[in-house]
């Protein structure tokens, strides 16, 4: 399997060569992306400051309305973090790693908090340019999310082992996800370097006080980016792709067989790279795998992944959790660039 990563690196990296400027920095992209979607605490914030910051740091702002709905063009340099003040002074965060629908909430705050390490989620939006989270470090953290929430979940008829929290669909009228918002109190306090969260359900039986786990057990629940199943090619593909077998895939299928033979495994890799626009650089699809990676060891340990990396290219973390494996990488030759490389592991 380690030999198909690493295919799958030297590809994805390759196909970045020639990215930077004649100085010798990263490339900025022409063009845009519109991020929309609904502010809520159960209710709608209505009326209040929204901002979304790319990741080379820029910012874009405007209100929500009546509905607590918004819509900001900024330019295209994914991933995108957001931030919304509601009337009593509360900051609400999100995130979204491309052009598209989100939500935000306290849940995605929530979330944004256990995959920034309970550290404030402002200095982490100050910092975003460095330091910009992972899609699927937060992917991880909406799955704790949904475990520590499960009761909360299913007392309002959403299924918590599929429901992305922060692009799932969402309204403001008292059903699906704004009725677990409606039935939640969180207050999260923070210092200089950590945060504490106060998460209280209020249910027919009363008052109960939710204790996060930052542990709990995330097995059973499968969550992508995508909202539109394995049947429509997604942001930056050639055409829709299929399941094939069984499965599904939530990543873009446009470079994905559509007749990839039951029962295997497809690999969908992903690379993004600092100071370019989501979609800049093509995505990779390898069908027809036996298997996938059982766990981080696999996926991470084996010296091919390195020894077979062009020179000036070295592999700067890796992490693998349930399907989704992702190398951060760096070039530093003819000039340094920081790259991260996801890999969606999918049975057909």
């Amino acid at each position: 399997m380690a030999g198909v990563v690493a295919a799958g690196v030297l590809a994805a990296l390759a196909a970045c060569g020639g990215g930077g400027g004649d100085d010798g920095s990263a490339a900025t992209v022409a063009g845009t992306a519109t991020i929309s979607g609904v502010a809520a605490i159960g209710a709608p914030i209505t009326n209040q400051k929204v901002t979304v910051t790319n990741a080379q740091g820029a910012s874009q702002e405007t209100q929500t309305s009546s509905t607590g709905a918004f819509s900001v063009t900024i330019d295209d340099v994914a991933p995108f973090v957001i931030r919304v003040n509601d009337a009593s002074g509360n900051t609400w965060y999100s995130y979204t790693p491309a052009a598209g629908t989100v939500n935000v909430n306290p849940m995605t705050t929530l979330a944004l908090l256990s995959a920034n390490n309970n550290q404030p989620l402002s200095a982490l939006v100050t910092n975003w340019a460095n330091a910009p989270l992972t899609q699927s470090a937060v992917l991880d953290a909406a799955k704790k999310l949904n475990a520590n929430l499960q009761n909360v979940m299913t007392a309002n008829s959403v299924p918590y082992t599929s429901t992305n929290i922060f692009n799932g669909a969402f309204a403001a009228n008292g059903t699906g996800m704004d009725a677990v918002l409606d039935d939640l109190g969180v207050s999260i306090s923070c210092s200089t370097n950590s945060c504490t969260q106060i998460i209280n359900w209020f249910s027919g039986a009363g008052t109960t006080t939710i204790t996060w786990n930052n542990s709990i057990d995330t097995t059973g629940i499968t969550l992508s980016w995508s909202t539109t199943g394995g049947n429509t090619g997604g942001t930056g593909g050639s055409g829709g792709g299929g399941t094939g077998g069984s499965g599904t895939i939530g990543v873009n299928l446009g470079s994905c067989s559509s007749n990839a033979q039951a029962g295997t495994y497809s690999m969908v890799v992903q690379t993004s790279v600092a100071g370019l626009g989501a979609g800049t650089i093509p995505e990779i699809c390898v069908d027809g795998l036996p298997d996938r990676p059982v766990d981080q060891s696999d996926f991470c340990s084996d010296n091919t992944v390195t020894n077979q990396l062009p020179n000036g290219v070295s592999i700067t973390s890796c992490s693998f959790s349930g399907n989704t494996g992702t190398i951060g990488a760096r070039i530093t030759s003819p000039y340094t660039l920081d790259y991260t490389v996801s890999y969606t592991f999918v049975q057909r």
